[in-house]
């Protein structure tokens, strides 16, 4: 019985090791050729810089080259797509973004899974939401500008960086808290909405602080509001929406760091460990800040539970408003 026992043991724990020493050698040997780190948009734009103000640093953590890919489209959903259908092996990596992740599943058809094709990472950069006017508007702040709206009903617009992006849904999930009816103009992109803005053609825009910030450090645009919980340290006279009476509008624009499901957890592990020394820097910490976002970092348990949660809340949210990109 005992020898029985013995054996059905040993068969046990050689099978264990035929599947497990594959994944344990490649998390030892891993890196021993160049990382791919696909940017879901196009370069030059504050994602991009997101990536490659770590990439040096990452690749030196890693000792091995970080190459940068841009494969933009479709709301970040192509390079999301690259990310998701890569080998699993620890080369491919990419930027996940919010709008991609959490919001173009539930307004087209997406050829990635949010739930089953992706490995989470880490959190890498949070991005607030502002609320803003040209600062030559007259309004100095949102009681001014809630009571020109609900004075004319329907008359007031904002701008925004698309249909269907994390700042357009912040205006819509900020018109139903306060209870006015101003016009969604959406652009294709930040740059033309803020330019608008500031010729007068929209009177107010619902946008990320990174692409903005340059103009209210220039005094050219006032933000009336934040969409973050606390007051953030990179607008810290601008009031919280929670401050001003609006407690269930909290909401920042969430980037981290996925690769395709199945790559091995000592990878995705390593991954995330060299990323929370990085992010933690004082050089990277202040790169971000001068780009209008807080370097962050997390478990990846966590990053899945932050994307997984906000992938739920905004199907409900689009399903309710019946937000569409036609």
């Amino acid at each position: 019985m005992h020898a029985r026992r013995l054996a059905a043991c040993l068969i046990a724990s050689c099978t264990l090791g035929i599947f497990t020493a594959p994944a344990m050698a490649q998390g030892a040997s891993w890196p021993t050729r160049p990382i791919r780190f696909i940017v879901p948009f196009p370069p030059g734009g504050p994602t991009d810089n997101y990536v490659r103000t770590i990439a040096g640093p990452l690749g030196e953590a890693l000792k091995q080259t970080i190459v940068v890919e841009n494969r933009a489209g479709a709301g970040g959903s192509i390079g999301t797509a690259a990310v998701a259908k890569a080998a699993p092996d620890g080369y491919t990596m990419g930027l996940g973004a919010g709008g991609a992740l959490m919001v173009m599943p539930h307004l087209m058809k997406v050829p990635y899974s949010v739930t089953q094709d992706l490995a989470y990472v880490s959190s890498l950069a949070q991005v607030p939401a502002v609320i803003a006017v040209n600062a030559k508007s007259g309004i100095t702040n949102m009681a001014q500008f809630l009571e020109r709206a609900r004075s004319h009903p329907g008359k007031m617009n904002y701008g925004s960086a698309g249909t269907g992006t994390m700042v357009h849904l912040a205006g819509e999930r900020f018109k139903r808290a306060a209870g006015i009816d101003i016009v969604h103009v959406p652009y294709a992109g930040a740059a033309p909405a803020i330019t608008d803005l500031l010729g007068g053609q929209v009177e107010s825009m619902v946008s990320d602080l990174t692409p903005i910030l340059p103009h209210v450090q220039a005094g050219t645009v006032r933000v009336l509001a934040v969409t973050t919980e606390k007051r953030t340290p990179l607008l810290p006279d601008a009031p919280t929406l929670v401050e001003l009476g609006y407690p269930k509008v909290v909401q920042a624009t969430e980037y981290g760091v996925i690769m395709p499901a199945g790559t091995p957890p000592a990878i995705v592990n390593r991954v995330q460990r060299e990323l929370a020394t990085i992010m933690a820097t004082p050089e990277v910490r202040k790169a971000y800040e001068q780009m209008g976002s807080l370097a962050v970092s997390s478990s990846p348990e966590q990053y899945r539970k932050n994307v997984l949660g906000s992938y739920e809340f905004w199907g409900q949210f689009i399903k309710e408003t019946g937000i569409s990109l036609n």
